[in-house]
């Protein structure tokens, strides 16, 4: 049991061990029905994984728009950083590369070593687009 454990330390299991939420489902009514574009704070504790943030985005146009600002505590940013990395590259704009190449792209840099030209150039303008945005 405590060799398992030991493996275990340091690695980020994509999906968890629960379904993914809609955060949007959890969230308060809103305060003022003139106003739906309220802004809610959203604290995801120890999520390192995107789950949850993808599914809401999946989810987003279903309802009422609402205006969530997620904000995530994690001992370690660099699962986080991660995620936010491949949600960024999920989100690109349609026209830039197309969506097969995107997932190809998304698939070598979870399983290779070694990464193509392409996929390299694409990940060093995602993560110049990350770091002008997070710091």
């Amino acid at each position: 049991m405590a060799a398992a454990l030991e493996e275990a330390v340091g690695t980020v299991c994509w999906w968890g061990l629960s379904p993914a939420m809609d955060l949007r489902q959890h969230l308060p009514p809103e305060p003022d029905p003139r106003d739906p574009s309220a802004e809610v704070p959203v604290l995801l504790v120890g999520a390192a994984e995107g789950r949850h943030v993808l599914l809401t985005a999946a989810r987003a146009r279903r309802g009422p728009p609402r205006a969530i600002t997620l904000f995530v505590a994690e001992q370690r940013p660099e699962p986080v950083a991660r995620q936010l990395l491949f949600l960024l590259l999920a989100l690109e704009a349609p026209g830039r590369p197309r969506p097969a190449a995107r997932a190809a792209a998304i698939l070598e840099l979870l399983g290779s070593g070694r990464l193509r030209a392409g996929t390299a150039a694409m990940l060093r303008g995602a993560a110049g687009r990350l770091r002008r945005w997070v710091t």
